[in-house]
């Protein structure tokens, strides 16, 4: 079996090739990539588009040496891409050292002190967490055009297989995610005036988003490719 693995990380990107089989497991980077982000006025975002390219290099590097029988992505967390009802990117997605994220802060603790938080998602407080992340753009205009929140290793997932979703253990950074039922905390999403459409359906780890995945992709705002 030959898997593809993308582990994209603070200042790299890579693919690596798995070739698993009895008594055997072989990796192989096929791809390295830098992972820059750009400051943009007062703003810090991620360069999503040019990791994606690196990604679609290392899935064809990795599709010349075989079949692949599946791919996974791996990234940072919390961080998230807004898409409009067509589907399209909302502009490229905010990096969590984005400093204007701290102002969500005092926005969720008004309906949802620390310890209220705690009981609901389990989590350290952190000012850059998704929840904070999207009551800080409360009332601008992408985030009133958004219709989908992904969250980066979802979103690199939906261009490669049209696939809408967040797998749970990415969803479990959020802050958004209940950790006793392990679904969207919606009284916490309904508190703060953000819309449940917004989060997309949950999946359980590696659940398959397409029937072969490397075989098929999606540049932003093109019809999928196959190959």
């Amino acid at each position: 079996m030959r898997l593809t693995a993308v582990d994209l990380g603070a200042s790299s990107g890579r693919v690596m090739v798995g070739e698993v089989g009895p008594g055997r497991l072989e990796l192989t980077e096929v791809n390295r990539f830098a992972n820059r982000p750009v400051q943009l006025g007062d703003r810090l975002h991620w360069d999503v588009l040019a990791l994606f390219t690196g990604v679609l290099d290392g899935l064809r590097a990795a599709g010349r040496g075989g079949p692949v029988d599946g791919v996974g992505i791996d990234s940072w967390a919390v961080d998230v891409g807004l898409l409009d009802a067509d589907g399209a990117l909302l502009g490229n997605p905010l990096h969590h050292r984005d400093a204007g994220h701290a102002r969500g802060v005092d926005q969720v603790h008004a309906v949802a002190d620390a310890d209220r938080l705690y009981q609901v998602n389990g989590l350290q407080h952190l000012p850059f967490t998704t929840v904070f992340q999207l009551a800080a753009r409360r009332g601008t205009a992408q985030l009133t055009a958004a219709r989908t929140a992904l969250l980066v290793p979802d979103l690199l997932a939906h261009w490669l297989t049209g696939a809408v979703s967040a797998e749970v253990t990415n969803a479990s950074t959020t802050g958004l995610l209940d950790a006793t039922t392990r679904q969207w905390s919606w009284p916490l999403l309904d508190a703060l005036g953000l819309p449940r459409d917004l989060l997309p359906p949950l999946v359980s780890p590696a659940t398959r988003s397409a029937s072969s995945p490397p075989r098929c992709w999606r540049r932003p705002g093109s019809p999928a490719r196959c190959r």
